[in-house]
């Protein structure tokens, strides 16, 4: 074991549980703004005096927002530590959030989405980056470090929609944002006082154009990584499509309230934690191929049902909600496999590649959620065949790279 690899050893047992707690509350932010405002969809609708689809756009744009600086925040945090990253992200995070908190139209709304997700962003890649920081010379304690700290991060979208529908219920939409901007300042004051820098071997040529290039295209030429993130793509792009449609058809359709909606996206959040959980239990006996087999099949199988009942004409809380739990189920088992299959062969450039992994994942996702907002929300059909047909396309890629 070198100096640094001991370095960071003496560091993870020294603030073990504050690296843990820290992290989590940051990366759970991009969670949090995507999901605590989502029982807020229809209000924002109607006291905006807009359509459902520019809505829906909000989530859309903010997903844009995310991925925008994926290439920049990862060399950036090679070249000057992980930590100074996350404060800048903090920063721009927070200066979106307080333009969607007084915003008046849906323009302004928009521009604060955008602002608000290319600052949030920043947790997705250098938390994960942190993680393979910290147990970059044990593969297996990385697949269970990420699985643990995804199934904590699933606390996220459980307490959100929950929240965000009291706020909703209560004080209207705009109070969503305003609670947002008091999270990203109390959570950034504690990471600067608190938290500790976990990139000590920094890379002087992290920010060099021609080196960045070779690296990218490499990554863009390796089956491998396409074909992993398309993965992880598909299961996230899923699980947005259902918060950009389902407040529509509960709300809407259905008649539930806000904060009955959010009770509702607790029960499909409960299943993710679980699935996080089952990953972490799968691993000890089954190696990553096999985990995905069953994940794949799971998301395969709940559209399938969803698509029968819609089909049949059966229109309920229960035909959605249980068919998307099944689909939610295997979302959980492929995403951190797929990711660490992406660039597991990367791991000299960790930021950097966590950067491209993220752009890429976020724009199928993007894809994915952009074609959300202009299906029908009269029924749950529109919702089926979207998670059918790009479950279907990306597992078929999977057994074709399988094979060949």
């Amino acid at each position: 074991m070198n100096t640094t690899s001991t370095a960071l050893q003496n560091l993870l047992e020294q603030k073990k549980w504050t690296i843990r707690i820290l992290l989590l509350a940051a990366i759970a932010a991009g969670t949090m703004a995507s999901d605590m405002y989502v029982p807020s969809l229809p209000s924002i609708a109607d006291k905006l005096h807009v359509s459902a689809i520019a809505v829906k756009w909000t989530l859309s744009i903010y997903l844009f927002g995310f991925a925008s600086l994926q290439l920049v925040y990862g060399p950036l945090s090679d070249r000057f530590g992980r930590k100074p990253v996350f404060l800048l992200g903090f920063a721009i995070g927070f200066l979106g959030s307080f333009l969607c908190a007084i915003a008046t139209n849906i323009s302004l709304l928009l521009v604060g989405r955008l602002i608000q997700g290319m600052g949030v962003g920043a947790g997705a890649t250098l938390g994960r980056s942190i993680v393979q920081d910290l147990y970059q010379d044990d593969s297996e304690r990385l697949s269970k470090a990420i699985s643990s700290l995804m199934m904590a991060f699933s606390i996220a979208p459980i307490i959100a929609p929950v929240f965000g529908g009291y706020l909703q219920q209560y004080w209207g939409w705009h109070s969503v944002f305003i609670v947002f901007c008091a999270y990203l300042s109390i959570i950034g004051t504690l990471f600067f006082f608190l938290f500790p820098e976990t990139h000590l071997a920094r890379n002087p040529h992290a920010l060099h154009l021609r080196k960045l290039w070779t690296l990218y295209k490499k990554m863009l030429c390796t089956p491998s990584f396409l074909v992993f993130t398309l993965l992880s793509g598909v299961s996230f792009g899923g699980i947005l499509a259902y918060y950009a449609i389902s407040p529509f058809l509960y709300q809407t359709q259905l008649g539930l309230s806000a904060v009955q909606y959010g009770w509702l996206a607790l029960v499909t959040a409960v299943v993710l934690v679980i699935s996080r959980g089952l990953n972490i239990i799968l691993a000890r006996r089954w190696a990553i191929p096999a985990r995905l087999k069953i994940g794949l099949f799971s998301m395969w199988l709940g559209p399938v049902i969803m698509t029968v009942f819609a089909l049949s004409h059966q229109f309920s809380i229960s035909v959605i909600l249980f068919p998307y739990m099944i689909f939610m189920l295997g979302s959980g088992l492929v995403m951190p496999n797929a990711m660490i299959s992406a660039i597991s062969e990367f791991n000299h450039a960790k930021g950097s590649a966590a950067g491209l992994y993220t752009l890429c994942q976020l724009t199928v996702v993007f894809i994915i959620t952009v074609t959300a907002s202009h299906l029908q929300q009269q029924t749950q059909i529109g919702l089926a065949l979207l998670l059918l047909i790009t479950t279907v396309l990306a597992q078929s890629v999977y057994v074709l790279y399988r094979r060949y």
